[in-house]
């Protein structure tokens, strides 16, 4: 794996594709100017990947290294996720390399 820091809080979830069964739930519970007004604002507004997108992306991330049998990764994540994050049992140590307010930055050693 390269040395270069990937920087979780600046990706954009990738579009959606399609028309799922959480949809149509929106619509029978919310009403379906509900669900457009939902649509619209991620479709106009996106911002930062959730917290919930950012541990989705971090788990993979660290599998696929494990796989790889990398030393290590280094992220940028928010610092809402941290808090939320579990270290897998592959991770060896987590290594601060910066903080600010709303991001930290992380080396994650494997073992």
């Amino acid at each position: 794996m390269t040395d270069e820091l990937i920087d979780l809080t600046t990706m954009k979830p990738s579009p959606r594709a399609g028309f799922t069964p959480t949809d149509l739930m929106w619509i029978v519970v919310v009403g379906g100017v509900a669900y457009l007004a939902r649509e619209a604002f991620r479709y106009f507004l996106r911002g930062r990947p959730s917290v919930v997108d950012q541990l989705k992306v971090l788990a993979e991330l660290i599998a696929i290294a494990g796989d790889a049998k990398a030393k290590s990764l280094k992220v940028r994540i928010s610092t809402h996720a941290k808090t939320r994050w579990e270290m897998p049992e592959q991770i060896q140590e987590t290594k601060i390399l910066g903080e600010n307010g709303d991001t930290i930055d992380l080396e994650i050693v494997f073992a």
